[in-house]
């Protein structure tokens, strides 16, 4: 994942990179037909890993007073009912591609654009309380 796009939080980005790694194996899966049973597992696993990440993300955007938390708890929101509408009512397989797809944009669409303005408020706030970044 580009650097430029890293929270400078050790946390924080292995959870980015974590992330990014299984947004790129369900892209796999979809795209090899005779490992779509694969596909249910492993958006099962990056729904628990942006449930996990998405909490720790808004306590720290509440820790650094940050302005566009509501905007941004909608943003998870909209994400998890991506994965809430496929448990509920799965794609049949013609439909795999462009759920996959979807996925893909929502998850990394919000991590490159959502979490990098995140990334600026946050080293703001740590430049400017230099005794917490010690």
């Amino acid at each position: 994942m580009d650097k430029k796009y890293t929270l400078g939080i050790p946390e924080i980005d292995a959870q980015h990179e974590e992330i990014n790694k299984f947004v790129a194996s369900l892209r796999e899966v979809i795209a090899a037909k005779h490992r779509h049973y694969l596909i249910h597992p492993t958006l099962k696993r990056l729904n628990h890993l942006l449930i996990h990440h998405f909490a720790c993300e808004e306590s720290l955007m509440e820790m650094v007073s940050y302005p566009e938390l509501p905007q941004h708890r909608i943003v998870h929101k909209g994400v998890l009912k991506v994965f809430e509408d496929y448990f509920c009512n799965p794609p049949v397989a013609d439909e795999f591609d462009n759920f996959g797809k979807s996925v893909s944009d929502k998850v990394l669409g919000h991590l490159m654009a959502h979490d990098a303005r995140l990334a600026h408020s946050i080293r703001k706030y740590l430049a400017e309380n230099p005794l917490i970044s010690a």
